[in-house]
């Protein structure tokens, strides 16, 4: 038995957190996401098809043993939390690209392993497999395909059940497969398991610096995993499918999937982490709002020991240098359920299980040149909500501070966040970025934040009531005509 430690998993053991009801995500033959109110005893009946499709497509990856006590080891927190140091467990057998289960499980999603199919090979392993550095494409067009806000699909159902006709028959033609398991989410309690098919060692290479780890047979207990299929040696047969919307494919393209929680990268996409992780988040996010979790294009900053919900437009990050070194992860993705809070990808640094708590405070970064905005202030939830929706900067609006496709209505997400910021009666406050014209440093940022946490927040003259009014106006009109109504509490 070849033996390897994986990763540390931060977690307590309970079960899975019920789903939020009025949604109820269903992995089954077809993968379809039912929504809308579900009567109990139809959830019931639901979640049990689930479990046993799950049991059915997944039966034996791996030997009963590889989940025995000898391969987990509880260690407790001072605060009666644990985390379980976990070890990837294979056979020689496994370990030489053979599994009854694991071709099984890959039949079920159309792919017939030919000769090999390797899994959850280490780093090392895959390098010696001839792994190849490959630089990081930009450029890359993604389709998401779905009921998304944040752009309008033009990828149709058909096209989509060609192209993925079309990877799984090239999947099944090559000779040696690699399937790495892993989630989007680092908190096991509120995670999307994916599992990824590729015919090259460097796309799994690749992907491996996106998700984060998981134990053995955790896609086989789980009632919706994402899958992703990697053809990255084919591209041109994708034109004939795709027609206009692979105009701009000449080096890759990526294509996903909501209702099929299916994501399909062809040619150089692999490399392109950016496109992937926008898809994964769009992927994502059903599944973990399914789960009882709020997924927010947000970051975990930390200052103190204390772990704070951040949420600032792009272009201020990429401006404020240096403030990369107080986020756990540079990544917009963050989730907050029942008992704390995880970033939706993997970063190089560690995470203290301390970090994984729900978040101390809520910073929400804005630019406002007009001074209608103080620099820093604090702000009710109801006022939190409303900025957050907006996502305001320099006259330019950013509803939830989500700029790529998303199956989540910003409206629902701000209404959520609104529900979560007042039982868990949550400090929020405002942070404009611009001081008279001028962007702020990051120290300067930083001493803000510190300045709001401490509740000395300094008192500022008020701009005139004009130059507020305009700003108020700016908001309500752009608020209103996307969205319609607002909930009377979202208040400047």
């Amino acid at each position: 038995m070849d033996k390897s430690q994986t990763y540390l998993q931060f977690t307590e053991p309970s079960h899975s957190p019920a789903p939020l009801s009025g949604k109820f995500f269903e992995s089954s033959l077809g993968e379809t996401v039912r929504r809308g109110e579900m009567r109990s005893a139809l959830a019931k009946q639901l979640t049990r098809t689930a479990r046993a499709h799950s049991r059915f497509t997944d039966l034996s990856d791996f030997p009963s043993s590889s989940l025995s006590h000898q391969n987990t080891h509880w260690v407790p927190y001072a605060d009666g939390g644990c985390f379980v140091k976990a070890y990837q467990c294979h056979t020689d057998r496994e370990a030489d690209g053979f599994s009854h289960g694991l071709n099984w499980a890959l039949a079920c999603k159309g792919v017939i392993v030919k000769d090999k199919a390797f899994y959850n090979m280490t780093s090392l392993e895959l390098k010696k497999r001839g792994t190849i550095e490959t630089e990081q494409w930009s450029g890359v067009p993604l389709h998401v395909r779905g009921n998304v806000a944040g752009g309008t699909p033009n990828i149709s159902r058909a096209q989509f059940s060609k192209l993925l006709n079309l990877v799984s028959t090239h999947l099944s033609s090559v000779h040696n497969l690699y399937v790495q398991d892993g989630a989007v989410g680092s908190s096991p309690k509120c995670d999307a398991k994916v599992r990824v098919i590729a015919d090259s060692p460097s796309a799994i290479l690749s992907l491996n610096n996106i998700l984060w780890e998981r134990t053995c047979r955790a896609i086989s207990h789980d009632s919706c995993p994402l899958t992703v299929y990697i053809a990255s040696s084919i591209n041109t047969n994708v034109k004939e499918i795709l027609g206009k919307a692979s105009d701009q494919a000449s080096v890759g393209l990526a294509v996903a999937d909501i209702e099929r929680s299916s994501l399909i990268l062809c040619g150089k996409a692999f490399a392109a982490s950016g496109v992937i992780k926008d898809a994964l988040r769009a992927l994502a996010a059903p599944v973990l709002s399914a789960r009882a979790g709020i997924p927010l294009s947000g970051r975990l900053l930390v200052l103190h020991d204390s772990v704070n919900l951040f949420f600032a437009p792009e272009e201020i990050i990429k401006s404020v240098g240096g403030i990369q070194e107080y986020l756990i992860s540079s990544d917009t993705g963050t989730v907050i359920f029942s008992d704390g809070s995880a970033p939706f990808f993997a970063s190089k640094c560690s995470i203290p299980p301390s970090l994984l708590k729900k978040p101390a405070s809520v910073i929400l970064v804005s630019s406002d040149s007009t001074t209608a905005l103080p620099l820093v202030s604090q702000i009710s939830p109801g006022q939190a909500a409303y900025h957050f929706l907006a996502g305001y900067n320099d006259g330019k609006f950013v509803p939830a501070y989500n700029r790529a496709p998303s199956p989540v209505d910003p409206l629902a997400l701000a209404n959520s966040l609104l529900f979560e910021l007042k039982e868990s009666n949550t400090p929020c406050f405002l942070i404009n970025a611009n001081d008279g014209g001028k962007l702020i440093s990051c120290a300067e940022l930083i001493k803000l934040v510190e300045s709001a946490l401490a509740n000395k927040v300094p008192e500022r003259r008020a701009a005139p009531d004009t130059i507020v009014g305009d700003l108020k106006r700016k908001y309500k009109s752009f608020l209103l005509g996307k969205f319609l109504k607002l909930p009377e509490e979202f208040t400047f």
